[in-house]
Order: C-alpha cells, then sequence, then structure tokens
C-alpha cells in the first residue's frame, strides 16, 4: 500500500485514459486519502502518458514508489520519480561508504526489495554524508539539524507521519526530544499531540527529515509555514494549553489575573506576599519568570518544591557544582 505522498507523486505522471478512470481514481483518493477537489491529481500536460484504473490498481498493490530504499544490482538505492515501467535513483551507497547522487534511470525490473540491514546502513550513511530527500524535487539535498528551540515541521520518507513541533534536544541516540509536538492524522496514524516539554515520540533524526518554519509564511513541504505552527496552537488550544516561545513554556490559557485581582508571589526573603494586578512591568516581569501565582496554595506548593530542591543540593556531595546533566 502506498502514502498520499507516493500515490500523488507517481500519478503526477499520467493523464487518465477516460473520464470513467478519471472518475475511479479520484473516487478512491478522496475515500483513501480524503483529499480535497482542488488537490492535483494527474500531470498539468496535456501529452502526458495514459494511465487506466487497472494499471493503478496494480500499481497502488505492488508498485514501486518514490523515497524508497531499494536494491539495483549490487548497490542500495534511493529512488525518485517512479512510473510503472521506469524508476530514477537519485541516490546510491557505493562501496568506500559515500553516497553517489548521479540521476539514473532503469528499467522497474532491474529493482528489488532492499534488506532492514540495507535500509538501516543508506539511513546512517545519509546522516553521515548531510542529506536528506526533498520531497517536492525529488533529489538529495543538504540534510537540516535542528537546533533547541527551533520551530519546525517533520515528515518520514514516506510522508505517511507527519508533524509540526518545537525541538527541545537530539539526544546521543539521535532520539529527536520536543518541548511539544503535533502530528496529522493520516489513514494509518491517528494524530497525536504532547506538551509535557519533554516528548520523546520516537522520531530518529537519521530516519526523519525535517525542515524550519522560525520564518513566517515561507514555502515548507507540508504547506504554508504559519498555517503549520498555527495548526500546533489550535490543537494546543483545544487542550486548555498555549506555547509561549520567548519563555520556552507551555502554559494553560489564562494564566494572569483580571486587573483589580489578586495574585502571588515568592519574595527573595523566600517568603509568599500577595498583591493586586495593575497591569505593570513589575507584575508582568513575575509572570515571564515564572513567578505568578493565582492562589495562595499554588505559591506555597512551589516554594516548598524549591526549599526541598535547595535543601538537597547544599546537601549534595556535589555542592558547590552540579553535573551538566542535572541542569538539563
Amino acid at each position: 500500500m502506498k502514502s498520499q505522498f507516493q500515490t500523488l507523486s507517481f500519478l503526477s505522471n499520467y493523464a487518465p485514459k477516460t473520464s470513467l478512470d478519471a472518475e475511479f481514481i479520484n473516487s478512491f483518493l478522496v475515500q483513501r486519502f480524503q483529499i480535497t477537489p482542488k488537490t492535483p491529481v494527474f500531470a498539468p500536460n496535456p501529452g502526458a502518458n495514459l494511465i487506466d484504473v487497472q494499471s493503478f490498481v496494480s500499481w497502488f498493490e505492488s508498485g514501486l514508489n518514490a523515497l524508497k530504499m531499494a536494491r539495483f544490482k549490487n548497490e542500495v538505492v534511493l529512488l525518485g520519480n517512479c512510473t510503472l515501467e521506469t524508476c530514477e535513483i537519485i541516490g546510491a551507497l557505493l562501496d568506500d561508504g559515500s553516497i553517489s547522487t548521479e540521476i539514473r534511470t532503469v528499467a522497474k525490473e532491474e529493482i528489488s526489495d532492499a534488506s532492514n540491514e540495507d535500509i538501516q546502513q543508506f539511513y546512517d550513511v545519509l546522516f553521515t554524508a548531510n542529506l536528506q530527500p526533498d520531497p517536492n524535487k525529488l533529489r538529495l539535498v543538504s540534510k537540516y539539524i535542528p537546533n533547541p528551540g527551533d520551530r519546525v515541521i517533520f515528515y518520514d520518507y514516506s510522508l505517511e507521519v507527519q508533524g509540526v513541533g518545537v525541538v527541545r534536544h537530539i539526544d546521543s541516540e539521535h532520539d529527536v526530544m520536543f518541548y511539544c509536538y503535533f502530528t496529522y492524522p493520516t489513514p494509518d496514524h491517528p494524530k497525536q499531540i504532547g506538551y509535557s516539554l519533554a516528548e520523546t515520540p520516537g522520531y530518529d533524526i537519521r530516519t526523519m527529515v525535517f525542515e524550519n518554519i522560525d520564518q513566517d509564511n515561507t514555502s515548507t513541504t507540508l504547506g504554508n509555514s504559519t498555517s503549520c505552527f498555527r495548526r500546533l496552537g489550535k490543537e494546543l488550544e483545544k487542550v486548555g494549553k498555549v506555547w509561549k516561545n520567548k519563555t520556552l513554556r507551555i502554559e494553560p490559557l489564562e494564566v494572569k489575573v483580571p486587573i483589580g485581582e489578586t495574585y502571588f508571589y515568592i519574595t527573595d526573603k523566600m517568603e509568599v506576599r500577595q498583591e493586586k494586578e495593575k497591569g505593570t512591568p513589575t507584575s508582568h516581569l513575575r509572570y515571564l519568570s515564572g513567578n505568578y501565582f493565582t492562589t495562595h496554595k499554588a505559591a506555597m506548593t512551589m516554594l516548598n518544591i524549591f526549599n526541598e530542591m535547595l535543601r538537597d543540593y547544599l546537601a549534595s556531595d556535589k555542592w558547590p557544582e552540579l553535573d551538566d546533566k542535572d541542569n538539563d
């Protein structure tokens, strides 16, 4: 079976043989992938090769597709544009462990399945060579490695997993940790949302593609960057949360009390005090620093937690320094 990306990439090479073929193929795509009527399906040029329903179904069940890792003779390769008869090779693993990006077109009969070991080796070498596929151009391009705090979209090579999030950390095992993230629903993957500030959904930087969306209104593989990040915001709102980029925090939708009402904060003498919200810079700075509580109980709870941490720190054999891992 194929993903929406793989299917639309394949069909972009063809025009429907008859209007009935077009109707059946479009109906299948709507049912399978919930695509909209405005989604381009077939080749835009009138001279494209023709395809009927039978050929399409045969390809969908067992044909070759874009960004599939396979074997060509003795090489492990990455496929680009694929048709019913041929496949483009956009990357090949050479004997010396390097990657060739020479573009070749070969007959589909010359392509066979790669083993799991072959596929993992190809992922590793692509990562070492700082390369990743561009699903729009179907070419290998420089790989983007997110930095902490980067807003990103991400997807696997089939684009069956697609999402948006804010990166916190990439560990030594190449596992990506997010402050928060959202994955779009696809036929085989329900939508997911995480916002614990330490989300590890199991995405390996070597086997996933990331694109930066820190800049507004830039084009990405998953659409407009602003629209992608806005979708994350809307999904967080549904669970009563909001992402604050300046402070790198997930917060309730309403943290501050209305002007005239009472809030609480912790003084430099480690005492809880109350104050009327006046909309002043002082109260806003307390909010930004996290020293702003809507109830006395909340302030006392945080004060007790801090005091407990302070006692542990003073009693530690590591005093006065802490390990770097303690500061993560």
